[in-house]
């Protein structure tokens, strides 16, 4: 299954379906917190520019719109690790998941993805292991 093609986004949660990927206060100071927040129309800290680094493997990076940082997964790369803003460029595989239009933003190994615990506003993304039939680990590219 293909990914979403090269633009820019609002990310929307599937289980949590009022919840974006949002850079918290559209900040580009490293290690931003990226949250989960409710749909603001006007925010361009929700919209995320994805580049396409490599169709075959599925690898993007995901940019901010009002900062210009770029999504990252942290360090270390492991289960409950918060997702961040960082000015130097990180990169995710893009992974379908079971349902039609709905997909996993991982790390680019695949083992883990990105995770929206729950429907709070400021709560972080944080890595879990990859699991495609969980939906708070689904995300939307909804043209912006």
């Amino acid at each position: 299954m293909s990914i979403p093609c090269a633009g820019t986004y609002r990310l929307r949660s599937v289980k949590y379906p009022n919840q974006l990927f949002d850079l918290q206060g559209g900040s580009a100071t490293a290690g931003t917190p990226i949250i989960g927040y409710g749909n603001n129309h006007e925010s361009q800290n929700m919209l995320w520019t994805m580049q396409v680094v490599d169709m075959d493997s599925k690898t993007v990076r995901l940019i901010d719109v009002a900062s210009g940082t770029f999504a990252q997964c942290g360090t270390p790369q492991k289960a409950g690790v918060g997702v961040v803003g960082n000015p130097t460029a990180g990169l995710f595989k893009i992974a379908p998941m079971k349902n039609l239009g709905e997909f996993a933003i991982c790390t680019t190994d695949g083992q883990l993805a990105c995770c929206l615990a729950n429907a709070n506003n400021y709560t972080q993304v944080t890595l879990q292991k990859a699991n495609d039939s969980d939906s708070s680990q689904g995300w939307m590219f909804c043209t912006a």
